[in-house]
């Protein structure tokens, strides 16, 4: 009797430490709550006045302003923790992260962030001699991996 105890254990255990394990997997807390699923590429063909988002991805130029700081990011198909997925590399298009304070270049390129807020427009900038429009998001939280 206690051995098929400890054989039933042995199967159910593992299942038992998966499933406690994904429940606890969640993004920090300044990235926790309810937020559009809509990417960056979809964004740019259906804008949408005032959607709120989490995007991710990873930080490629920092643009400083007497008022303001923006970051230009290349979006990223988010993990469990809303970090950019290091398993699914699936380019989601560009976005424009924008806050009312000095963003520090060399601490910010090329590193992976996350952003929450809402975006406001499509801006259109040059990449080299392409005309892109960036979805314009006024960052509420942009937190640094």
């Amino acid at each position: 009797m206690v051995f098929n105890f400890a054989k039933i254990m042995l199967k159910i255990l593992p299942v038992v430490l998966t499933l406690i394990l994904t429940a606890c997997a969640q993004p920090p807390k300044p990235l926790r709550g309810d937020y559009s699923t809509m990417p960056p590429q979809q964004y740019q063909k259906t804008p949408v006045t005032d959607l709120k988002i989490r995007w991710t991805g990873i930080v490629i130029d920092v643009e400083n302003k007497p008022d303001h700081s923006c970051l230009t990011v290349m979006a990223k198909v988010p993990n469990q923790y809303a970090r950019p997925s290091y398993q699914n590399r699936v380019d989601l298009g560009r976005f424009i992260a924008c806050k009312p304070k000095f963003l520090e270049p060399k601490y910010f390129t090329n590193r992976a962030v996350t952003v929450t807020g809402r975006v406001k427009r499509l801006v259109v900038k040059k990449i080299d001699e392409l005309d892109y429009n960036y979805p314009l998001v006024d960052a509420d939280v942009i937190y640094l991996w």
